[in-house]
């Protein structure tokens, strides 16, 4: 698509112009949902962060929803033995940030469409691409977000 284009074209470090071209189209395709609730349930929200199946030659189960295989990347516990280091560890991410409100509707934009943030990540378009649900994206928000969740206390 475009965004890959650009991206690819400039190495990952577009103009600024391109920059913009990348996040406006980003933008445009979050959906929100309907109920206008951004968390859902952490608990959820951990089993899909753990979860690396769908969309693999082998996964043949259509009634199996996809996971977000989110532990290749970061580190989401520090009691986690395995975890992936291309992204930032997440562990009390939500604490870290005070569980703001602008932060919840930063994280439910990230994980639905990174380029609406960050152009040219290499983090999955998962609430755009169709991926995941706009329901598994609440429950990966809270996952980050809520203060119930252990590592966030």
């Amino acid at each position: 698509d475009e965004t890959m284009a650009i991206c690819s074209a400039a190495r990952g470090r577009p103009p600024l112009d391109d920059m913009k071209k990348v996040l406006q189209a980003a933008r445009a395709t979050i959906k929100y949902p309907p109920d206008g609730k951004l968390m859902g349930d952490w608990k959820k929200g951990e089993a899909l962060a753990q979860s690396g199946y769908g969309l693999r030659f082998t996964d043949t189960d259509t009634a199996r929803p996809n996971g977000g295989n989110c532990y290749a990347c970061h580190q989401l516990d520090p009691a986690e033995v395995s975890y992936g280091t291309v992204g930032p560890s997440l562990t009390g991410y939500g604490r870290l940030r005070k569980f703001r409100e602008a932060d919840v509707k930063a994280v439910y934009e990230k994980i639905y469409n990174p380029h609406a943030l960050l152009p040219c990540t290499s983090m999955p378009r998962f609430g755009a691409s169709g991926v995941l649900t706009i329901d598994q994206i609440k429950d990966l928000v809270a996952l980050l977000m809520d203060p119930a969740r252990p590592v966030n206390k």
